[in-house]
Order: structure tokens, then sequence, then C-alpha cells
């Protein structure tokens, strides 16, 4: 198995997202498993978004979400197969859902903690590693996002699940903040 990560740097744009997905595709003998970051501004701006949410101001914390959306639906438009777009789009679309309803959340409790930033940059891992799965799979390479909510597995259920993908030649892409979780 070979951890091949990803930094917002490096995923960020139509060009940046091809080649990583191109270094992803050169590295398949060795069965990669691909850890993703945020696409470029993405985990400050929903930060951003977070806090003014919590300070009251729901709408432009919201607008800033919906700018994100929007931002990653293009790209996956861009990047993905007409047929995978599809399935793309409402995979997107339900994990925005999801991010606005937290904003909400943020909203009547008047309070952006640390803990609160830390889910709100994991949104943004989360979006990365459906984008990224859905590009391999436009590429016809069998790939499965683990972007459910936070992910909620211990380390070693999770470690299992991705090793048994590896074996039956899936590529697992995973926000990089599950990397301990399946490295050892």
């Amino acid at each position: 198995m070979n951890l091949i990560q990803f930094s917002d740097d490096e995923i960020r744009d139509e060009k940046s997202i091809r080649k990583a997905v191109e270094r992803a595709l050169g590295a398949l003998s060795t069965k990669p498993v691909v850890l993703v970051s945020s696409m470029g501004d993405t985990s400050r701006t929903l930060i951003e978004a977070g806090e003014k949410s919590a300070d009251q101001d729901i709408v432009l914390g919201s607008a800033l979400a919906e700018g994100l959306r929007t931002y990653h639906m293009q790209l996956a438009q861009q990047v993905t197969s007409a047929a995978v777009f599809r399935e793309t789009r409402a995979l997107l679309t339900s994990l925005f859902e999801e991010l606005s309803d937290f904003l909400k959340g943020l909203y009547l409790l008047e309070e952006c903690s640390p803990q609160a930033r830390v889910v709100l940059s994991r949104y943004g891992e989360r979006a990365c590693a459906v984008l990224f799965s859905q590009v391999l799979r436009s590429q016809e390479i069998a790939s499965t996002a683990f972007y459910m909510r936070e992910v909620f597995q211990e380390s070693e259920a999770l470690r299992e699940e991705v090793f048994a993908l590896v074996e039956k030649g899936v590529v697992p892409v995973l926000p990089v903040s599950l990397r301990d979780s399946v490295s050892s």
C-alpha cells in the first residue's frame, strides 16, 4: 500500500487536478491510497463562513459556502465525464447541504469554537475526496471516496476497510485528516 498525499496547493484548479490524477494513475501498480487536503483556499473560506455565521451574519456565511459549492461544481463539470458528473453533483450537493446545516448551527450557538473550525476545514477535505475519486472513476479506475460525516470508524476498522479495497484494486481517496488512521 502506497500513501500518496496532495496538499491544498497541489489541487486547486482544473490543470492541477489533472496533474494530481496523472500522478495517482502512474502509481497504480503500487496500490495507492490517496490522501487529499482541501482545494486551494477552501479551508480558509470555510472557516470564514463559520465565523461570519457565528457572528450572526448567516447571509454572508452562506454566500461564502455557496461560492465554494459553485467552485467545486464547476471544477467537477470540467474534470469528470458527463455520466460521472451527475453522480458527483449529487454527492457534492448532499455534502454542501450538510455544511449549510452546520453553519445554521453555528449561527444559533453564536460561537465558532476551535473544534468547529476543524470540522469546517474537513468539509473542504471531504469535498476534495469526492471530486478526486470521481475524476478517477471518469478515467475508468475503480475508486471510493471516504467523505461521510467525519468517517465515524475506529482506526483499525477504517484501516482494514482501506486495505481490503486496495487488495481488490480499488483506489481509496481519503481526507488527509484520516492519515493516522490508515498509516501504520
